[in-house]
């Protein structure tokens, strides 16, 4: 499809080659869509993908009303998505939103977190950074199966709490994080209805990312070719950061 100007009446249309891909190399617009998407990849890695771990680590050590625990952290996997940034997105209301509220009793604020192009990135991450859901039974199974003798050795080794995390606990969970590693990049890289929903890929384009560009020229503007473009572009870098990452975890286990 993205070889050719795809027509919906009579498909495939006619044949560009790269005439799409060309198109989109010279267009601003894909670029900003391009960096935010990378932005928005750093921002997800550097504050959202360690919270479940850490979760799971809090949750280990939790041997009193453990399964209590484990169903709350599993209860924002039964909210739907599309509901839960409606509410957030009230939540950020500038006039009567309840976090300029909470902030107005330190003295700070308001903010306008949707409409203030330097910190609506920050705004729609911060979301996720609540962790929970499905990711931390995910870790909390896999600590379950690392032996716990090895744990009280290194006790008794004399290793403290973080030199035990570092030394026995995260080689354990190397082959697992490395997994969620790999679909979380593909579910940032894939990010559609946090930018959609809270802010449109607005202000100025400021949260515009690719799957918006694909959403826009494909069921907006009904240029398939160019949104199948960047989607096969979407696609290969998916699996070239797929590929390293499988082959360091392969050299890690050797």
């Amino acid at each position: 499809m993205s070889f050719f100007d795809y027509s919906l009446m009579n498909p495939p249309g006619n044949f560009l080659g790269l005439g799409n891909y060309v198109l989109l190399f010279k267009s601003s617009v894909f670029w900003t869509a391009f960096g935010n998407t990378l932005a928005f990849s750093a921002l997800y890695i550097g504050l959202t993908f360690w919270v479940p771990i850490v979760q799971a680590l809090f949750l280990n050590e939790i041997h009193r009303n453990n399964s209590l625990f484990r169903v709350l952290y599993l209860l924002p996997a039964a909210v739907p998505a599309v509901a839960g940034l409606v509410l957030w997105k009230w939540i950020y209301n500038p006039d009567y939103g309840l976090l300029n509220e909470w902030l107005a009793l330190v003295g700070l604020g308001p903010y306008n977190w949707l409409s203030d192009p330097a910190i609506a990135k920050l705004a729609i991450v911060i979301p996720s950074m609540l962790g929970g859901g499905i990711n931390v039974l995910i870790y909390y199974s896999a600590l379950r199966s690392i032996p716990e003798e090895t744990v009280e050795a290194a006790k008794i080794d004399g290793a403290n709490p973080w030199q035990r995390i570092l030394s026995v606990i995260f080689p354990g969970l190397r082959f697992i994080i490395g997994i969620q590693f790999v679909a979380f990049i593909a579910a940032v890289f894939l990010s559609f209805e946090p930018m959609y929903i809270m802010t449109g890929g607005g202000p100025v384009d400021s949260t515009r990312v690719l799957t918006m560009l694909v959403f826009d020229y494909a069921f907006q503007s009904y240029r398939f070719g160019l949104a199948g473009a960047i989607s096969l572009i979407m696609f290969v870098l998916i699996a070239a950061i797929t590929m390293v990452q499988l082959r360091l975890s392969k050299d890690q286990t050797q």
